[in-house]
């Protein structure tokens, strides 16, 4: 295993840098910003979904179709909710997305019926939260990403924060 990946080959970057690949990186979430999609992230994890943890983290991956399978798998048919969009996670930009395997969970006030709830390591939880939340949630992830320097494989960690 390499101990440090130096590289120029991060989106966005102008200019080369290095990073220490096998440690997973945070992006985190706060309860002030983002209530919604963090209270999301957390009753997920809890049920068992891997990103939470060095020991469970979540794998990106800048594969175009696995992230638009995992999106159309997790949240293609989503109920309709004024001012809400749905979330999935673990995120599709994660190799953990539900083309991976498993099956949707989801939990009350989600606004999904018919899915239940479940626990374990495989699959996917949705949620319809505030579109506003959902939309800002892909630009942190961008910048995280960029300012991570991460590349396709690499892990990294989903923490909710106060």
């Amino acid at each position: 295993m390499n101990e440090v990946r130096c590289d120029n080959a991060t989106g966005g970057q102008a200019s080369a840098g290095c990073v220490i690949p096998w440690y997973a990186s945070a992006v985190q979430y706060s309860t002030a910003s983002y209530p919604e999609m963090a209270s999301h992230v957390s009753r997920a994890q809890a049920s068992g979904l891997p990103g939470g943890s060095f020991a469970a983290p979540l794998f990106r991956t800048t594969n175009q179709t696995i992230i638009d399978r995992n999106r159309n798998l997790a949240c293609g048919n989503p109920p309709q909710v004024d001012g809400k969009t749905c979330d999935e996670y673990p995120l599709a930009s994660s190799y953990e997305g539900l083309s991976a395997g498993g099956t949707r969970r989801t939990f009350s006030g989600c606004s999904f019926s018919g899915i239940p709830s479940a626990t374990g390591p495989a699959g996917v939880s949705v949620c319809m939260i505030a579109a506003n939340q959902n939309n800002a949630h892909g630009g942190l992830h961008t910048q995280f990403y960029r300012a991570e320097r991460m590349l396709d494989g690499d892990p990294f960690r989903v923490l909710v924060v106060s």
